[in-house]
């Protein structure tokens, strides 16, 4: 009641903070007093859960038990006695030794002297207010937990890193069973403890399943997993009381065979469905059902018809699929020797000869499970190019299983030769790897097209090497060893085959023009995408066919500088290929007669290098001066012909197409729309694609310029090249006003570059300004032309006044195309873009 009365005069923050430090004291009491007893329990239950119950037998577990609980309890015992609890005068003395004054202590008094005295009263409740608002700012006082002086050798912290390890890394965290376990047991029994059984249901790896914990599936109901699937079972224990039985392996029950003191382990596959059941002393510990998913046989088979490339590779495609991937394919061909013609070199029975075994081509990363894919292969060199043959496709999985489908193929896909002589040598080869009975027959034929071998053959180097392999023949079958050279001769025919298919320009350029007429013919009859693409790869390799050809002559005939110089050196073979692509782009996009307007630059193109390299090897810089300025005259024609489809495509952007009777003076109906070189119209996007085309052209135009050529004609190409350029990004964002107008500088740096070069042959051949007119080339033979690569008539060479007088007619073509110009820019209705280009042709012109 004391106490009580004396906390009534304390504020309230002093009696909070009273009371929490008076739980401090308790805590402190009960650290020092306990602390041992603590320690000691941590270690013995550390020691137990890091496995000392199984360490120790029965007797020895026992009596370490007795010993920690009567240490344990002898250090609670000592606690109780050391322990003081805290009242709540300890806690006021200790909180009011923190404050100044002893404020609490204070509160409680009263005055000794006069406490009747009214001024004694006054000064005393001003004293007491004063220790009130000090006993206001109390705070708990907190619990001093340092044990260092009851505990100098750091006991209790040894003791707590032992409790976290044992929490953190002990595998054994249930004691007590485990006390119970050791106890219990019978003093022989060395099983080690924890979990009676442990178990895996673990499927094949390329399934790509994951395995199953037994325990985890005890009980439930049908498991389904793969055939294959591997279950392993290890009890622990006695193993004379474990018994297991099961119905999935498709043999007698697999018995649980000891792998160690204590331990058993069973091991079985799954072959059908089941059931596994373990008992232990008789009673069910672990039952499982499972289910079975057959692994079904991959499936494989062709996905389109066989095909022959454009270099004459056979193109299979095919789909295989698996349930669980596919791991290898194969195509296995063999000969269909009862569909053979069996003639001529045929008639013979065959050689045995080992099927073709081919891989098929496999994901290499990625799903496997449905596989599309598409096997190219070179055969060109088999004995059975040409023969009806069987292909055999196969698929395995990774269980071993395999799937298979067969294919018939009329003809063995191979290289194609255009060239009689050298299908006929391909065929001899042919005829001599089917049976070396054929080794007379086949000489008797080589004797025959090697008589008169310039009937047969335009390649001198083909006809050796025949001749070298008819003479090695020949003895071979004088002396019964066609054997022998039968290798060596095979390679032979194949090289002059060879050699005559594709060692010459003449059939290189033939190929060429037959790929490019079927791909034009084919634009124009509106082909299949498909068609169109196939018939570009053909002129792709047909062109590069022809490009390598032609610098294999150069080098040939001695003409080192062609040779090594770029094949396409008037445009690159990148940019040629970017022609080509871009003409199979505007073909799939349907703007076929674009197309096919690149299709003609292109072939002019590869005209104007056949000349060149004609040119090259006996005319020398004069040559290919002359061949360089018809280039040039070409480029000027393209251009000018551009500058007017551009006008036109302004034209009809702004509504002012022309009306009959509305065309340009001097032009008839019938030239309406005609454009130079008969070059097709387009849009202002087709328009900058052919503008840039003509650029490249003229970029390599001015990069294989002779040496002849100075620096002024040179800079007027760059020039117009530059022009070009311009011309061809404004066509591309729309702007046809600005487009004409570099066009117009293209077609003056054109002009000018010709003007120069001619120039720069006259000086070549050694003219001066008296004797203009008796250049050579294109300029010689008293043949004049203008800047715009026009013909004078018979003479007026460029550089002279003579005849260069314009006609009655041109003169008056020239007068009705200024009025109509001037009648054009006054008619204020027309589009501003319009009436601002026909401003700037009256300021030019």
């Amino acid at each position: 009641m004391e106490a009580t009365s004396r906390d009534s005069q304390l504020p309230p923050e002093s009696r909070r903070a009273i009371r929490r430090t008076r739980i401090g004291m308790f805590l402190e009491s009960f650290a020092r007093a306990f602390w041992p007893a603590g320690a000691c329990l941590a270690v013995f239950w550390s020691a137990i859960a890091f496995g000392a119950a199984a360490d120790l037998d029965r007797v020895e577990l026992l009596s370490l038990m007795v010993v920690a609980v009567l240490v344990i309890l002898g250090l609670v015992v000592w606690g109780f006695r050391k322990f003081h609890w805290p009242s709540h005068d300890d806690a006021v003395a200790r909180l009011d030794g923190t404050l100044p004054g002893h404020p609490l202590a204070a509160l409680s008094d009263v005055p000794a002297l006069g406490g009747d005295d009214p001024a004694v009263q006054s000064v005393w409740a001003v004293h007491m207010e004063r220790m009130r608002a000090v006993a206001r700012g109390a705070r708990a006082v907190p619990a001093d937990l340092n044990l260092s002086r009851q505990d100098p050798w750091a006991m209790r912290l040894a003791a707590v890193v032992c409790l976290i390890a044992a929490v953190i890394f002990a595998r054994n965290t249930e004691v007590v069973e485990t006390i119970v376990a050791g106890v219990s047991r019978e003093p022989a029994a060395i099983a080690a403890t924890g979990p009676e059984y442990e178990g895996w249901a673990e499927p094949p790896a390329y399934t790509g399943r994951p395995t199953l914990y037994m325990p985890e599936i005890s009980g439930d109901g049908p498991v389904d997993v793969p055939q294959g699937t591997v279950v392993t079972l290890r009890v622990y224990g006695s193993t004379e009381r474990f018994a297991l039985s099961e119905t999935v392996s498709g043999a007698e029950a697999v018995p649980l065979a000891e792998a160690a003191d204590g331990i058993a382990i069973a091991e079985f596959e799954v072959r059908g469905s089941g059931e596994v059941v373990l008992d232990r002393s008789g009673d069910t510990v672990g039952t499982w059902s499972f289910g079975v998913i057959d692994d079904a046989p991959p499936s494989i088979e062709l996905a389109g018809e066989v095909t022959r490339g454009t270099g004459g590779d056979l193109t299979l495609p095919f789909a295989a699929e698996d349930d669980y991937g596919v791991e290898t394919a194969q195509a296995e061909i063999t000969l269909d020797l009862g569909a053979v013609d069996r003639r001529y070199g045929n008639a013979v029975e065959p050689e045995p000869r080992d099927p073709l075994v081919v891989d098929l081509p496999l994901p290499l990363s990625g799903q496997s499970e449905e596989i599309r894919e598409t096997l190219v292969e070179d055969f060109s060199t088999h004995a059975w190019v040409g023969l009806p043959v069987t292909i055999r496709l196969t698929a395995t999985d990774a269980a071993g299983q395999t799937g298979g489908a067969d294919v018939a193929v009329a003809s063995m896909p191979g290289k194609n030769f255009y060239d009689p002589m050298a299908a006929a040598l391909a065929e001899l080869r042919r005829d001599l790897m089917w049976s070396v009975e054929n080794g007379q027959r086949v000489e008797q034929v080589l004797r025959a097209v090697t008589h008169r071998p310039d009937d047969f053959f335009h390649n001198a180097s083909a006809y050796l090497i025949t001749r070298t392999a008819l003479r090695r023949l020949s003895v071979a079958v004088d002396a019964g060893d066609v054997p022998g050279v039968r290798e060596e001769v095979q390679d032979a025919l194949w090289k002059a085959a060879m050699l005559l298919e594709d060692g010459s320009l003449g059939d290189a350029a033939e190929r060429l023009a037959r790929a490019r007429e079927r791909l034009q013919q084919a634009l124009r009859n509106g082909a299949s995408d498909e068609e169109i693409a196939q018939l570009m790869d053909e002129l792709r390799d047909a062109t590069r066919n022809y490009m390598e050809q032609m610098a294999r002559e150069a080098l040939e005939r001695g003409d080192m500088e062609m040779a090594e110089s770029d094949p396409g050196q008037s445009m690159s073979q990148d940019q040629i290929q970017e022609l080509m692509d871009r003409i199979q782009e505007l073909s799939e996009q349907g703007r076929r007669a674009e197309a096919e307007a690149l299709l003609d630059m292109l072939q002019q193109l590869l005209d104007n290098m056949e000349m060149r390299f004609a040119q090259g090897g006996g005319q020398g810089q004069q040559g290919q001066g002359d061949q360089s300025m018809q280039e040039m005259m070409d480029a000027l024609r393209q251009q000018q012909g551009l500058a007017d489809e551009s006008f036109q495509e302004l034209q009809r952007e702004f509504g002012q197409s022309q009306q009959p009777g509305e065309g340009q003076p001097g032009q008839g109906q019938g030239q309406q729309g005609q454009q130079p070189g008969g070059s097709q119209g387009g849009t202002a996007q087709g328009l900058s694609e052919r503008q840039q085309a003509l650029r490249d052209l003229v970029e390599g135009l001015g990069q294989g310029l002779p040496g002849i050529a100075g620096e002024d004609t040179r800079q007027a190409l760059r020039d117009a090249e530059e022009s070009m350029g311009q011309a061809a990004d404004d066509l591309a964002q729309g702007d046809l006003s600005g487009a004409l107008d570099n066009q117009s500088d293209a077609i003056d740096a054109l002009r000018d570059g010709i003007g120069e070069f001619a120039q720069d042959q006259r000086q070549a051949a050694g003219q001066g300004q008296g004797n203009e007119g008796n250049g050579t080339g294109p300029f010689g033979n008293n043949q004049s032309i203008d800047p715009l690569g026009r013909s004078f008539g018979a003479d007026g060479p460029v550089g002279t006044r003579e005849h260069m007088l314009p006609d009655a007619d041109s003169a008056a073509r020239a007068r009705e195309l200024l009025d109509e110009i001037r009648r054009r820019s006054g008619d204020q209705s027309r589009p501003q873009i319009e009436l601002d280009y026909l401003k700037r042709l009256l300021d030019r012109f």
